[in-house]
C-alpha cells in the first residue's frame, strides 16, 4: 500500500515539473547576433572659413582646423533574442528584444540602454501581424533596402545620412530614418504580392493627444522585384526649429531642454519611393527618391522659421562573384528652398551635400565576411551632413573615411 502512495506521489510531482516543460517546448527562442569592428581612418577638412556667407538656416561659419584620426569602430553591432508561441487556430504569439552595443568597447549603445534596438512583443495570423514596443518605423523598415555589405543604417556609409534628413543640421528631431519608442504596428497579410504596413508613436506629451509619428506604406515583392512606397508624418516634433536653435528657429533653450513657444505647432513629413531589381547573374541594384517637408506655425515674430523642402536621392549596385562581393552607392541631398515668417527673405545656398560609398568583402564562410569600405561625404559651403561616428561636422567639412574589419553573424 505504501509502495503504490509512493509510486502515485512520484508521478503526480513528475506530472506537474512536466507541465511547464511542455508549455516551454512551444514556445521557439532563436539567440541572434552581429559584430563588425573596423579600423578607421578618417580626414575631415575644407570647413567654410568665418565669416563668408552660408544660408538662412544654417549656423554662423566658423574656423576649424583639419582632422585626421584613426579609431577602432564597431557600428550596431548587436544581440537579440526572438521568437513565438504557437496559440492554436493560426494565430502565434511573437517576440524580439534586441540589444546594441561596441564590441570594441563592451559598452551598450544608446546611453546604456539595454534592448534599445527593436524589441517588442505582438501577435500574428490570418489577420496579419500586430506589434507594439519599440522599432523601426515604417517609412525608415521600406526604404534603403540594399544592406552595405551586410551593413544597415547606423555606420559612415548608409545612404540614409542623405536620403532622410536635412543638411542644416544633425539635429535627430529632423530625421525620417528612425526607431520610435511607444510604437504600434501593423502589418497585412501579404495579397498578390503587395502588402500594407502602418505604425503609429505617440509623443505622450499631456493636453496633446495628436503628437507623435505617423508612418505608412506599401510593398509589392515578386521574384527579383522589390518596389515600395511610404510616407512618415511628425506632429509637434519641430525638426525645422529645433535645427535651427539659436538662429531663426522659434524654440530657445538647448535640444536637451527646449523651450516651445506657446500656440506654436508644427508638421514635417517625408515620402520615399525605392525599386530594386535583382538580376540572374549576381547583380543587385536599387533607387531610392525622397522629398522631405518642414512646417511651423503660430509664429507672429518676423524672420522665424517657416518652411523648407527639399529631394534627395541614392543609387546602390551590388555584384557577387563567389565569395567576393563587390558593392557601390552615391547619393545627393538637394538645397531646397525655405521661407521666414513676416515675409523675411530666405535662402539655401550652399545647402547641396552629396556621398559616395565604394566596398569589397570576401566571405570565409556565410557568416564571416572580411570588408573593406571607402567613404567620401562632400558639404557645400552651407552643409553640415556628418557620416563619421565620431563627431559632427561644422558648415562646408568634407568627410573622407576608410575602413577595414571583419563582419561575424550568429
Amino acid at each position: 500500500m505504501l509502495d503504490t502512495k509512493c509510486k502515485l506521489m512520484v508521478a503526480a510531482l513528475g506530472a506537474a515539473f512536466a507541465l511547464p516543460i511542455a508549455a516551454q517546448a512551444q514556445t521557439n527562442v532563436t539567440i541572434y547576433g552581429k559584430l563588425y569592428p573596423d579600423i578607421t581612418h578618417v580626414n575631415v577638412t575644407g570647413a567654410t572659413p568665418a565669416g563668408s556667407s552660408v544660408s538662412s538656416l544654417s549656423a554662423a561659419a566658423k574656423t576649424t582646423n583639419d582632422i585626421s584620426a584613426t579609431s577602432m569602430d564597431s557600428p550596431n553591432s548587436r544581440l537579440g533574442f526572438k521568437g513565438s508561441e504557437d496559440l492554436g487556430g493560426g494565430m502565434s504569439a511573437i517576440f524580439q528584444l534586441e540589444m546594441g552595443f561596441s564590441s570594441d568597447t563592451g559598452t551598450l549603445s544608446t546611453a546604456n540602454t539595454p534592448f534599445s534596438r527593436n524589441t517588442f512583443v505582438g501577435l500574428t495570423g490570418n489577420f496579419g501581424t500586430v506589434k507594439l514596443g519599440n522599432m523601426d518605423t515604417v517609412y525608415k523598415e521600406l526604404g534603403d533596402q540594399m544592406p552595405f555589405l551586410g551593413l544597415t543604417s547606423g555606420n559612415f556609409m548608409s545612404t540614409s545620412t542623405v536620403l532622410s534628413k536635412p543638411t542644416f543640421t544633425n539635429d535627430s528631431s529632423s530625421s525620417f530614418h528612425l526607431r520610435r519608442a511607444n510604437s504600434f504596428y501593423y502589418t497585412s497579410p501579404k495579397l498578390g504580392g503587395f502588402t500594407a504596413l502602418a505604425d503609429w508613436s505617440p509623443n505622450e506629451t499631456v493636453g496633446d493627444a495628436t503628437s507623435g509619428v505617423y508612418s505608412t506604406g506599401v510593398k509589392y515583392e515578386n521574384g527579383p522585384i522589390y518596389a515600395a512606397l511610404a510616407y512618415e508624418l511628425h506632429k509637434d516634433m519641430f525638426g525645422g526649429s529645433m535645427g535651427t536653435i539659436g538662429g531663426v528657429g522659434s524654440i530657445t533653450g538647448s535640444s536637451t531642454a527646449p523651450v516651445i513657444p506657446a500656440g506654436l505647432s508644427s508638421k514635417d513629413s517625408a515620402v520615399r519611393g525605392t525599386f530594386q531589381y535583382t538580376f540572374s547573374d549576381g547583380w543587385k541594384a536599387e533607387v531610392d527618391v525622397a522629398n522631405l517637408r518642414y512646417t511651423e506655425s503660430g509664429q507672429t515674430a518676423a524672420g522665424k522659421f517657416n518652411t523648407y523642402k527639399h529631394n534627395t536621392w541614392a543609387v546602390g549596385v551590388q555584384k557577387e562573384m563567389g565569395a567576393v562581393t563587390l558593392v557601390g552607392s552615391t547619393g545627393m541631398e538637394g538645397a531646397g528652398s525655405c521661407t521666414l515668417t513676416g515675409g523675411i527673405a530666405c535662402n539655401t545656398a550652399g545647402l547641396n551635400a552629396r556621398m559616395l560609398n565604394l566596398g569589397a568583402g570576401y566571405s570565409l564562410s556565410k557568416r564571416t565576411l572580411l570588408f573593406a569600405v571607402y567613404t567620401r561625404l562632400s558639404n557645400d559651403s552651407s552643409a553640415v551632413t556628418t557620416s563619421w561616428l565620431n563627431g559632427k561636422a561644422v558648415d562646408g567639412q568634407d568627410q573622407s573615411i576608410v575602413a577595414m574589419g571583419i563582419s561575424h553573424s550568429f
